[in-house]
């Protein structure tokens, strides 16, 4: 049985940003959820390989934005074009902590929820009234 080649994180980012690429002409459309899968796996392959990388942070913000209730079928072509920029201009480059934290927030400046599992605060509730 041949042994399985183990892709290298380089391989899987540029894989990311080809189907961020050609995810784009098909938005709105049934074949965007091929490019969407692949896009998928491929993220989840490079969290598993390379969890500790900081462009793998900004890489599973995105992801949680299109996976969480298949959300990435509400996000149009110019969004995964900001996002295909955004991770190129990131590619090659040592990120800082704060880098990371910039560059998910550029996502969200994209218009992607990269918080979606956020709990929401009742406004109306009184957090001080336990203490009478």
């Amino acid at each position: 049985m041949p042994e399985l080649k183990q892709r290298t994180w380089i391989e899987l980012a540029n894989q990311i940003l080809l189907d961020l690429h050609k995810i784009q002409p098909y938005c709105g459309t049934p074949i965007a959820a091929v490019y969407a899968d692949n896009l998928l796996r491929t993220m989840r392959t490079l969290r598993d390989q390379s969890p500790y990388r900081p462009l793998t942070e900004v890489v599973m913000a995105l992801y949680d934005a299109l996976a969480f209730q298949n959300r990435w079928i509400d996000y149009n072509a110019s969004q995964y074009k900001g996002a295909h920029s955004l991770l190129t201009t990131f590619l090659h480059s040592q990120l800082s902590k704060k880098d990371v934290e910039l560059a998910i927030l550029a996502l969200e400046d994209l218009g992607f929820d990269t918080l979606p599992f956020g709990v929401e605060f009742n406004a109306g509730i009184n957090l001080d009234g336990d203490e009478d």
